[in-house]
């Protein structure tokens, strides 16, 4: 659901968008995916067995390597229940940073990555989670 490809699962509204950040490199990332019945709990609940269990994220390429360690990132709760990560590393060879939050909202999943090679706001991450979150409530 962060790299913009939304669960067939989602009956209602399915939105992905990338918006420029104002630092080097800023990247914002936001889906929203819309489910009938218990289906947005299950898939919440697929997303946290996969946050909890990836320690590290790697990608080898010939000349190209990159590495993340996976850390919890503690945000203010937003929604009915939210998972937030940080991943800090190497991308092919650059210092990066990637923020990785989903939150539910009654039948609604939404994503949020805010990414940059330079250090990522927390505070922003925190600002743009509670702004998706009001926005998917209404």
């Amino acid at each position: 659901m962060a790299g913009g490809r939304l669960p067939r699962e989602a009956q209602g509204t399915r939105v992905d968008a990338t918006y420029p950040g104002a630092e080097l490199g800023e990247l914002i990332g936001v889906g929203l995916a819309s489910y009938t019945g218990a289906a947005a709990e299950q898939h919440f609940a697929e997303l946290t067995e996969a946050l909890e269990g990836c320690p590290v994220a790697r990608r080898r390429q010939p000349g190209r390597t990159t590495s993340l360690r996976v850390s919890s990132l503690n945000l203010d709760a937003a929604g009915d229940d939210m998972q937030a990560k940080r991943l800090r590393g190497r991308l092919n060879g650059y210092p990066y940073e990637m923020h990785m939050v989903f939150a539910r909202i009654g039948g609604t999943v939404v994503s949020l990555v805010h990414t940059g090679i330079a250090g990522v706001d927390v505070r922003r991450t925190q600002q743009l989670a509670q702004f998706l979150v009001a926005q998917a409530a209404h």
